[in-house]
């Protein structure tokens, strides 16, 4: 199985659009990101850890999830990857068939994570804006509108429990 996911990656001219993706193989089992240098170990334990305190059944297989980060982003810093951190949680859990959702090709989610599973949404008009130019559906669970629509996160997320999500003022 194979999908791709967009996302945002905060610079200072605004959010670029990021295109994660990734494929799950009948292979050695484990998770894998790609494309985050030395911030994807972090991200991928965190991921780990949140899966594993809510006890949830991952198959057997090799999961790689890919970031695709352009030279016009500039130089990775961390204020900016974290918010690939839900994207890259939601991404995961999708491959491993643990989301009610048939595909993520259209669609766009932006948030940070905490080991505790609080899931924080950096929303504004830019990150609509950037749905609206690329024919995306926005994945969230703050009170937006979206011009192609909005999939409610508390919705996709309503079997695993201990997630909460927060809306915050965009970064840039």
């Amino acid at each position: 199985m194979e999908t791709q996911l967009q996302s945002c990656y905060f610079t200072k001219k605004g959010p670029s659009l990021v295109t994660l993706f990734g494929y799950a193989t009948k292979s050695v089992p484990g998770l894998e990101i790609n494309g985050l240098g030395k911030y994807g170990k972090s991200i991928k334990e965190k991921i780990v850890f949140v899966t594993r305190t809510r006890s949830l059944q991952i198959p057997l297989k090799r999961f790689v999830l890919n970031v695709e980060i352009t030279d016009e982003m500039g130089d990775l810093e961390t204020s900016s990857v974290k918010w690939l951190e839900y994207p890259l949680l939601l991404h995961y859990w999708f491959l491993a068939g643990l989301l009610p959702i048939s595909k993520l090709d259209n669609c766009l989610a932006v948030g940070s994570l905490t080991p505790s599973g609080l899931i924080e949404e950096p929303l504004s008009s830019s990150v609509v804006s950037l749905c609206d130019e690329h024919e995306l559906h926005l994945i969230a669970s703050s009170a937006v509108e979206g011009p192609r629509g909005v999939i409610d996160g508390k919705d996709l997320f309503g079997s695993i429990t201990h997630l909460e999500f927060k809306g915050l003022r965009c970064p840039n």
